[in-house]
């Protein structure tokens, strides 16, 4: 494995809608959107869905990265709606 630099573009492959979470941090995320994503480049990765409402979720749509800080040396790559 090698370190890759990626564009940030990804489709929906699945999601599911997370209604019930005791665990910290995500009991006051609930609900949240779960997804495996197809980056543009070919990788599948699982994430979370943001910035959407969860009507508007739908399989194949197209996203774009955003990065969520967990602190001064971590972030996570989250997806939302790509703007067209």
């Amino acid at each position: 494995m090698t370190w890759a630099e990626a564009s940030g573009k990804a489709t929906l492959y699945t999601y599911s809608v997370v209604h019930r979470n005791d665990l910290p941090p995500f009991a006051d995320l609930v609900p949240y959107v779960t997804a495996i994503v197809d980056l543009a480049e070919g990788p599948r990765l699982m994430t979370r869905i943001v910035d959407c409402a969860l009507g508007d979720v739908y399989i194949g749509m197209d996203l774009q990265v955003v990065f969520e800080s967990l602190d001064d040396t971590i972030s996570i790559p989250l997806f939302r709606p790509a703007v067209p």
